[in-house]
Formats: C-alpha cells, structure tokens, sequence
C-alpha cells in the first residue's frame, strides 16, 4: 500500500508529465459565468481605484484643523452626493455636507460622522467630536492605482473577484475551459433514486455524490449511468468513459468475485500506476491512465469514495484547471478526546470541529463505518490521523479538513 502523500505525488506528477498547452485551453465566457471558474489572464486596473478622494461614511466634509476643539460651529456651504459632487472649496470655519460615496470637496480633509455632529440650521452645523486627518474617506487610488495587477491568472473567481472584474469593465472574463469527467457506479444492487430498493438493493447515491464533488472541483461530469457487475456492460461504459478527461468508476475495484472494473482496464489498455492507498477508509482506491484521459477506480462505500475524490482526483483537477492552489486545505485543531492510530494505514474520518479560545478544537465523530452517510452528514470535518502505534492524545494537535 502507498502512502497518500505518494499516491498523491504519483497523480501530480503523471498530470504533469502529461501536460500540453492545449490541454484545458482558455475560453472567454460572460463575466456572471465566470463564478468558480480557474482564471486564465491576469486582470489590471483600468483606473485609480477609488477614482477620486470619497467619503466613506454620511456626514460632513472638514478640514480636521477646524475641530481640533469641540464643540466647533462651522457653516455650511454646499452638499455632495454619490454622482453629484459639491463645487466648493471649503476654507477654514467651513465644511459641506456629504453622503457615502461621493467625492470629497477641495480644502477638506476629513469626514466628520453625521452622528457625530447637531445640525442647527440649514447652513450651520455643531461638531461634537474631533477628527484626525483622512478620517472618514478614502484618498484616490488607495485601494489600486491604475495600470496594478488586481487578479492573477490561476485564481478561482469568487464572490469578491467579480465585483473586481465588473469595477474595471471585464464584460467577459478568459478561464480554463471545464475537464469533462465521465461518471460511472457499479454494482447489481444499485437502483435509480426514484425506485424503491427489493431486499438486497440500495440506491445510488455515489454518482449524485461524485458529481457534486466534481461540480465543486471545478469540473463537468458526465453521467453514464450505473455499470452492472458484468463484463459486457462495464466495457460498454468504461469505453464510453474513455472518451473524456477523466473517468470515475466507484465500486468494483476490492477483490471480490464480481470486482470486474480492473480487469476491464487491462482490456482497454489503462495503465494502471497505483491500486491500494494506505488510507482509511479508502484503501481500493485506483490510479491509473489511457492516452490523454486520466482514471480512478473509487471504492464503492460512500464515504471512502468521498475520501478518495478529495485527496486524488480534486487535486488533479485544479492542476488540470491550471489553479494556483492545488492541494488539500489541511488545518490544524486541539484534540478534545483520544484518537486511535492505525498501524498500517492513516485515517480520514468524519470529525465535529469548533473555534473556541482563539483556537480550532476537534473531535471524532459517531460513525458505524464507510457506508455511514448519516453518521458523515452529522459531522463537519474529517481528522486526519496519521499512521502509527498508540494513540493521539487529548491536547495534542491534529489536521483537519473542513467538509465542501
């Protein structure tokens, strides 16, 4: 059995190996598309960023020398608004209304907070509370000044990254175009999630599971249906999997009488590079590839697939997307309770995680086994326990893994 960490070092280097420019090229799609997606140009500021000296907050617009002493009287001169601003200059003993948003007067230097003054008449107002300078607004190009790099090619665009690609006029934004990832179950004793399971049969939750994984990745599966244990039907949908980036197949791969899956790979020609991962659960888990497409061979238990797609296949994904940041995010977390070590194999379990006292604290969580979607469905993490003799201690230090 390999380490995950050499398992791991296998798929990356194979993908990387493998690499071509035309692999996962660039497309341009419309920027409310762009969400999640791998960007595949640097982005720069087409302008001072704010474009003038604005208020960030409702109030009066000062020259901070003029409330050194409070309470100060001041006239008012004039009112600026988001898209209107004031045409003064506010000399000493003078100041100009002003809104959030809207640019700030010539001569003033600070903003006094509306809260903070007592208006007592339409062209005095008392300031009750002195104000440094720049206070209250936001000086031109403080945020990103014209010409700045703002987003790097690589970046996954999130909610923030395109209110930045909409600020600097992207209408259309290059990314990585989406590896298609055929999607297979096998088993006899899967039905549809619409049918009632006869004795013997459960529903196929694996392929929902793994699409949604693949989604998050960043990626487009492609259903093909449930693969019967069989030898005709898994080469006909193996061989239709073949044709994409990447092909998933959960369950068939232990050493049954009817794990037929590796055989089949044999047929088609897949290399296969790893078969058993010391991980637990995910043990089965297989590794391999034909010509340009890259395979796995998942366990069919639930929660070991889950596993398995988030320590191997994720990461190849967002390599294949051309991501800058590929590899698991592990965190570190206090045990509150002891935690058993495996000998042989290092374990990735559903785990109950907490912030308390400037700090993450973890716990296992109830669960009967790689098949316990309820058990997993209570928990919020996994806790990865390293292989080894003994125990982890309560008050030790842990990795974890938040659930996406």
């Amino acid at each position: 059995m390999l380490p995950i960490e050499r398992g791991l070092e296998i798929v990356m280097s194979t993908a990387r190996a493998k690499d071509r420019p035309d692999w996962m090229p660039a497309e341009s799609v419309s920027l409310l598309d762009s969400i999640h997606r791998v960007l595949r140009e640097d982005v720069f500021s087409d302008a001072d960023s704010p474009r003038f000296d604005k208020a960030i907050r409702d109030g009066f617009a000062v020259r901070f020398e003029d409330v050194v002493q409070v309470p100060a009287v001041l006239n008012v001169i004039g009112e600026s608004r988001a898209g209107a601003g004031a045409d003064v200059v506010v000399q000493p003993g003078q100041c100009c209304e002003i809104m959030t948003g809207a640019p700030l007067p010539e001569g003033a230097n600070a903003v006094v907070m509306l809260e903070n003054t007592e208006r007592l008449s339409p062209s005095s107002v008392r300031i009750l509370k002195a104000v440094r300078e720049n206070e209250g607004l936001l000086r031109r190009g403080t945020e990103a000044r014209e010409g700045e790099k703002i987003l790097s090619a690589g970046n996954r665009i999130g909610l923030a990254d395109i209110g930045l690609l909409a600020g600097t006029g992207k209408t259309t934004v290059m990314v990585s175009r989406k590896p298609r990832v055929a999607v297979i179950a096998t088993g006899d004793e899967l039905v549809e999630v619409g049918e009632v399971p006869r004795p013997g049969q459960i529903r196929n939750s694996n392929t929902y599971t793994i699409c949604v994984q693949v989604k998050e990745a960043g990626a487009e599966p492609i259903e093909l249906g449930i693969g019967r244990d069989n030898l005709e039907d898994l080469r006909e949908k193996i061989g239709k999997g073949l044709e994409h980036d990447i092909l998933l197949v959960s369950g068939g791969v232990s050493m049954g009488k009817y794990d037929l899956v590796e055989n089949v790979f044999a047929e088609f020609g897949v290399e296969v590079l790893f078969d058993k991962i010391a991980m637990k659960p995910g043990k089965p888990t297989v590794f391999g590839h034909r010509g340009s497409t890259y395979v796995f061979g998942l366990p069919g238990n639930p929660i070991s697939t889950m596993v398995a797609f988030h320590m191997f296949v994720r990461p190849l994904i967002l390599l294949l997307l051309k991501a800058m940041n590929t590899a698991p995010r592990v965190l570190e977390a206090k045990l509150e309770s002891r935690a058993k070590c495996d000998p042989e194999r290092a374990a990735l379990l559903p785990a109950l995680v907490r912030f308390d006292a400037g700090q993450y604290w973890v716990k296992t969580a109830p669960w009967k086994g790689s098949s316990d979607l309820v058990g997993l469905a209570r928990a919020n993490a996994l806790i990865m326990i390293p292989r080894g003799s003994g125990n982890l201690e309560a008050g030790q230090n842990a990795q974890f893994l938040f659930m996406e």
